[in-house]
């Protein structure tokens, strides 16, 4: 009852709320449209300060190609390896369930129900020479999600952080 009384007045002061003024005119949100679809160019966000960059498409492809050949840091592997990844956490979480370390919401919470792989994209670092890629492995929505985010919960007031701190 409580919590349907909440969603009520959330969906109140969410239909009350005026819109922000548009930051971007007609013309501005179609030539942004149409640059979206334009598939020879890239559209990023640079790696520091709050800049987009347009890249051309075939050269960022190059570039993020020549960063993953790089045997040192990165490995082709013959099969996505989501499913075993799914089941090793399982296998992890499970005996602490019945040991009662965590709670069966807890142990649902962390379980993976659909998961995606993870995908790596370069952002470029418009302040060096050349505008090399930082690699960014996007994670959101993996098997390890949910539990990042829990261990980030856990260990943010032991280190004295804040919610502005992390890092998810």
């Amino acid at each position: 009852a409580q919590s349907a009384l909440l969603q009520e007045r959330i969906r109140c002061i969410l239909k009350s709320a005026k819109r922000p003024p548009a930051n971007m005119t007609k013309e501005e949100v179609k030539a942004a449209q149409t640059l979206a679809k334009d598939k020879s160019i890239t559209i990023l966000p640079a790696d520091k300060g709050r800049a987009t960059v347009i890249m051309n498409t075939e050269h960022y492809e190059k570039q993020m190609d020549t960063m993953l050949q790089d045997s040192n840091t990165y490995e082709i592997l013959k099969k996505d390896p989501t499913e075993d990844k799914k089941k090793a956490l399982k296998s992890l979480l499970k005996p602490l369930l019945k040991k009662e370390k965590i709670s069966k919401e807890t142990y649902n919470h962390l379980i993976p129900t659909a998961s995606i792989t993870p995908r790596i994209y370069g952002t470029p670092k418009i302040h060096k020479p050349g505008t090399p890629l930082r690699p960014i492995v996007d994670s959101i929505g993996s098997v390890t999600f949910n539990l990042s985010k829990a261990l980030v919960d856990l260990i943010k007031p032991l280190l004295g952080l804040t919610d502005q701190h992390s890092p998810l």
